[in-house]
């Protein structure tokens, strides 16, 4: 990376950083910032472009000081979220504004400037403050379906969820959405309040969810495939919770118990309704399930 390269990528980050205090109210450098701030900037991110960064790429070259340029997509994202048509543009700009020479300053009163700060402020506040109302959909981004409220765990960071069921309206001040749900993925959407009366927000499928909901309401002659398919997907040291909702119990399973209940000719598990779900190292870490017995077929 060239001298140059380095240093308009730093004019990058602080333009970044602006942003991201301006929008998020996150005032602090870049290689200071938390997991949930992160978080926040990559939902705000993905609300404005429809398109993010991972957490890998953001502690890579904002935490850290990389040697390598980002790639051009990822610059033009980033300009883009400052207010850039691309990288193009937001390095020809700021050339341009040097080679043009500097006006003398003039010199504000301290009660001017003073005045104007507060003007500022209180205008944020204000927005802060301001109750926005939209109505809320949850779209499922492979069906197109709409994925119902009862199926998904909603919530705002900062306030209580204001949302009424019958008319799908949510009614909220700027803040980050959180949506997850035991068949979808986690989703974090910053709401700022300057969107369309409809909130369409796209959820996508958790597969190895699907796949579980799946093999224990149907047979396979492929045990063998069925198993190692189990086994890639869930993590060896993982702990498997059953959940007996009549007993007010539970029981704990591990990885090659739960396998085998679940695939053996014989099995007990049948009819699984997956109540909650983690993940590490992208496979199934904790698993807390129920078997539903107005569905469970006669062994």
């Amino acid at each position: 990376m060239s001298l140059d390269d380095i240093n308009r990528f730093a004019l990058l980050k602080e333009a970044v950083q602006a942003m991201a205090a301006q929008r998020l109210g996150i005032r602090k450098p870049l290689r200071d910032w938390s997991l949930n701030d992160i978080r926040d900037f990559q939902a705000d991110i993905e609300s404005v472009c429809k398109s993010t960064v991972s957490e890998k790429w953001f502690y890579l070259h904002f935490k850290n000081s990389s040697q390598k340029l980002p790639r051009i997509d990822v610059l033009n994202l980033l300009s883009q979220y400052c207010g850039y048509k691309n990288w193009d543009e937001f390095t020809y700009v700021p050339q341009e504004n040097k080679a043009k020479a500097p006006k003398p300053k003039t010199k504000k009163p301290l009660w001017l400037a003073v005045t104007s700060g507060l003007v500022v402020l209180l205008s944020f506040f204000a927005w802060q403050s301001r109750n926005h109302s939209a109505v809320l959909l949850f779209i499922d981004a492979y069906t197109h379906q709409t994925v119902a409220m009862n199926q998904l765990t909603v919530k705002l960071k900062s306030q209580k969820l204001r949302y009424n069921a019958n008319t799908n309206q949510l009614t909220f001040r700027p803040d980050t959405l959180f949506a997850d749900g035991a068949y979808y993925k986690p989703k974090a959407v910053f709401l700022d309040g300057t969107a369309d009366d409809t909130l369409r927000i796209e959820l996508f499928p958790d597969d190895y969810a699907l796949m579980l909901n799946y093999f224990s309401r149907s047979d396979a002659d492929d045990w063998q495939k069925r198993r190692a398919q189990l086994q890639e997907a869930i993590h060896p040291e993982a702990k498997i919770f059953q959940s007996h909702p009549q007993y007010e119990g539970i029981e704990l399973l591990n990885r090659e118990e739960f396998i085998d209940r679940l695939i053996l000719p014989l099995n007990s598990l049948q009819n699984l309704e997956i109540q909650d779900m983690v993940y590490k190292d992208d496979k199934i870490y904790r698993l807390r399930f129920i078997q539903k017995e107005d569905e469970k077929s006669p062994l």
